[in-house]
């Protein structure tokens, strides 16, 4: 598979949108989320387990934040070259695109995010800022985590 790059923080934190008084890393919460959710289904590639094996158990742990590995340990951006062939697959099918044959189908991760925080604020969901400010909590993340793995399903039956 060709390299890919997914997903860096610098293009949320670095947007005119990113509220100045948030740090860095709120534009890395949604990132975080899907590589965490990589990262207990064993999606990462063989270098990311070998170089970061005690990283990802602390993750499965639930003892290190997601997004100070995927800044420390990935330097921010999410590319194919941290995954194994299953997760670019799946990656590379669901995470940023509307326009593959599986987002048509059944969605893409960045529109089933917008779409889980719209619902979940109501009248207070700001297109433009509200995704900064989501809570790095473990209820946010299994709330995305049921929604990776329904996709993650879908994916897998074809």
């Amino acid at each position: 598979m060709k390299f890919e790059v997914y997903d860096k923080a610098k293009w949320h934190y670095e947007s005119k949108d990113m509220p100045n008084e948030l740090p860095e890393i709120a534009g890395a919460t949604h990132i975080a989320f899907f590589v965490r959710w990589c990262v207990e289904n064993d999606l990462m590639s063989r270098e990311i387990e070998e170089d970061c094996a005690e990283e990802l158990q602390q993750i499965k742990d639930k003892e290190l934040d997601c997004r100070d590995f995927f800044f420390n340990d990935m330097d921010g951006v999410l590319t194919s070259n941290e995954l194994n062939t299953k997760g670019k697959q799946f990656a590379a099918a669901y995470y940023h695109s509307d326009k593959t044959k599986f987002a048509k189908k059944f969605g893409y991760y960045l529109a089933d995010y917008v779409n889980w925080l719209k619902n979940k604020l109501g009248n207070q969901y700001n297109p433009d800022t509200s995704y900064f400010y989501v809570e790095n909590s473990e209820a946010n993340y299994n709330e995305i985590k049921e929604i990776c793995d329904k996709r993650f399903s879908e994916f897998e039956k074809g």
